[in-house]
């Protein structure tokens, strides 16, 4: 036992957190960690320590008398339900999912305070977007989302937003206008539908019920005639083509220039809105034309960034939010551990030699950088097995986030893939946002999501620039006009 292996063995035997090890022994958790992943060793005083702290816990616990704030983690697990088959849809005959829903209940809008602006979100995953909307002032009314998991999370956040459905393209005309006779004038429609129908080569099924999924959130824009309209895709949306070999960018813009709507595109980072993760997106605004807000969209200025001075023609920017902003605080963990206070704060499991390309790699690099070639990853790219930095923002959050060997996904200092408490962080969830069902569903959730405080930033620039209808007709110093699309 020359290493230090097997104070992490002894310490899970216990129950024990590296962190209340490493108060009882007064030293830093860096260096236990240090100790644990046989990056360093301890001395043979320190070693001997170790085992006299491991000694008392044991006589302290059979006693009753351990220390305040030092107790066994528990072993709570997050709640997990039965995994639902995958539906298959077909372009002729799409499953009729909206059938097997309960109906809306419009009851539930009596007490609606109809004086707020109110907001519809479609594709709505599992609430990201909502969120930031209803932080901004938004009453988010209705929501449709085709996945069973996601809808659940949603329903546990906004149990008091009514389900209006689950696949877009079953939501009838009929359907809209009904929504219209009970929510009354309804200010912005937004959400982010899927793209996998179409490629960046433009080779993709022309059948593909995905591609019409765009022109299914037109339609019910044409008829339920919100104000505002808020479309989120991906960054590459620009490149892709639609089976007829025009841009899909295109189609959109004809699609809701059609629904009666004037509309900009701009590709937007969340690292630049505060939040702390590089996440370059797709925006599109669209304002009704004729309607109250019938302006030219504009899209909100930067807040973060390099840290600049304001002056008297630019506001200047915070600096950008880090990954220590984020996480700094939660409880070291390594690689297999739980966190006894928070259940949605724990390591995976990853393999010994994985471990070993992983521990002595600096922040910010990759193992596939290792001097020793027999510590490299045997294939992949230098984006993969890589180190976050601490005082950086963290990378895209994608759905694969607990896997070590993805894109950046690595811990600053733990050898370990990031925990589901860290990406909700990184995505600017709250705390208190409740999670459910298996791990894949939860991770594919947050993954997908927008971030909150991004969709915030996006809201209170549509409250304030586009439904304010005692706006000056000056020039406005906090908005920019971003007709991207005139280079489609």
């Amino acid at each position: 036992m020359s290493g230090g292996s097997w104070i992490r063995d002894e310490r899970d035997a216990r129950g024990l957190s590296q962190a209340n090890l490493a108060r009882l022994l007064n030293v830093a958790q860096p260096k236990l960690s240090q100790w644990e992943t046989e990056r360093a060793t301890p001395s043979p005083v320190m070693a001997e320590k170790v085992r006299s702290v491991f000694a008392e816990f044991d006589r302290h616990l059979a006693d009753g008398t351990l220390p305040k704030g030092i107790r066994p983690r528990s072993r709570r697990r997050i709640e997990r339900r039965e995994p639902v088959a995958p539906k298959v849809f077909s372009a002729d005959k799409p499953c009729p999912i909206n059938a097997v829903l309960p109906k809306p209940d419009f009851t539930k809008l009596a007490q609606r305070e109809h004086s707020r602006l109110s907001g519809i979100g479609l594709f709505a995953g599992c609430g990201g977007m909502s969120l930031g909307f209803r932080q901004a002032g938004v009453d988010v009314v209705g929501f449709v989302e085709l996945e069973a998991s996601a809808r659940d999370i949603y329903q546990r956040n906004f149990p008091g937003t009514l389900c209006l459905g689950a696949d877009v393209r079953e939501i009838s005309r009929d359907d809209v206008q009904q929504w219209a006779a009970h929510f009354g004038k309804v200010d912005v429609l937004f959400g982010g539908p899927p793209c996998q129908g179409f490629s960046l080569a433009g080779k993709r099924n022309t059948f593909d019920p995905r591609n019409q999924l765009f022109q299914s959130f037109a339609n019910i824009a044409e008829v339920l005639k919100p104000a505002v309209v808020v479309l989120e895709n991906v960054r590459l949306l620009t490149s892709m083509k639609a089976p007829d070999g025009r841009r899909v960018t295109e189609h959109i813009q004809r699609a809701f220039d059609s629904a009666g709507y004037r509309c900009a595109f701009a590709p937007l980072n969340a690292q630049d809105y505060g939040v702390p993760q590089s996440r370059e997106r797709l925006f599109m605004i669209g304002v009704r034309t004729g309607g109250p807000a019938g302006q030219s969209p504009t899209f909100p200025l930067p807040t973060h960034g390099p840290a600049t001075e304001a002056t008297l023609f630019d506001p200047g920017r915070a600096p950008y939010a880090t990954f220590r902003d984020a996480a700094g605080d939660l409880e070291a963990l390594e690689s297999g551990e739980r966190s006894g206070s928070d259940p949605y704060h724990f390591a995976v499991d990853h393999p010994p030699h994985v471990i070993e390309w992983l521990k002595d790699v600096p922040e910010g690099e990759s193992a596939h950088n290792n001097v020793d070639p027999k510590k490299r990853p045997p294939s992949g790219y230098n984006t993969t097995y890589k180190r976050l930095r601490w005082d950086e923002p963290s990378s895209t959050i994608g759905t694969t986030f607990g896997m070590i060997s993805g894109c950046r996904t690595v811990h600053p200092t733990n050898t370990r893939s990031l925990t589901i408490r860290e990406a909700l962080r990184c995505q600017t969830f709250p705390d208190d946002f409740q999670l459910c069902g298996s791990l894949s569903d939860i991770r594919t959730a947050i993954g997908n999501a927008v971030p909150p405080l991004l969709a915030r930033s996006i809201a209170q620039h549509v409250v304030s620039e586009l439904l304010d209808q005692k706006r000056s007709a000056a020039p406005r110093k906090q908005a920019r006009q971003l007709a991207y699309s005139d280079s489609l």
